[in-house]
């Protein structure tokens, strides 16, 4: 009765091991984003490129920390809102969520220059 326990109990440690293979550890998954950080105009375009290394699917998610942060699409073309401050976007592994990069962008406002014609 013992050995039969036991061996059902190497059983499932085993298939917890085997299970547990096919998913690299954390510290050896990593998340990167070009430019870590950019200083844009107010409606202004950038575009970061996040890199996934240490495991198959190198496919992220974009996300804005901050509400009314701008606007980022999936292929990480980054849209800087109107009102100035700094703002946080983030590339998230979309094969281990809980390895990311964060990039900061610093909003600066809008200023257009005077016409040649109305300058004094």
């Amino acid at each position: 009765m013992l050995s039969v326990l036991f061996v059902g109990a190497m059983l499932a440690c085993g298939s917890i091991l085997i299970g547990s293979a096919d998913i690299p550890p954390l510290a050896n998954v990593t998340v990167t984003i070009i430019p870590p950080k950019a200083t844009l105009f107010a409606g202004e375009t950038q575009t970061f490129v996040a890199t996934v290394v240490g495991i198959d699917n190198n496919a992220v998610n974009w996300s804005i920390a901050e509400e009314d942060g701008g606007t980022i699409t999936d292929m990480g073309l980054y849209t800087a809102p109107k009102i100035q401050g700094v703002y946080h976007i983030t590339a998230t592994s979309r094969g281990r969520p809980e390895v990311m990069a964060v990039a900061t962008i610093t909003v600066l406002a809008y200023c257009d220059p005077l016409p040649a014609t109305l300058r004094p």
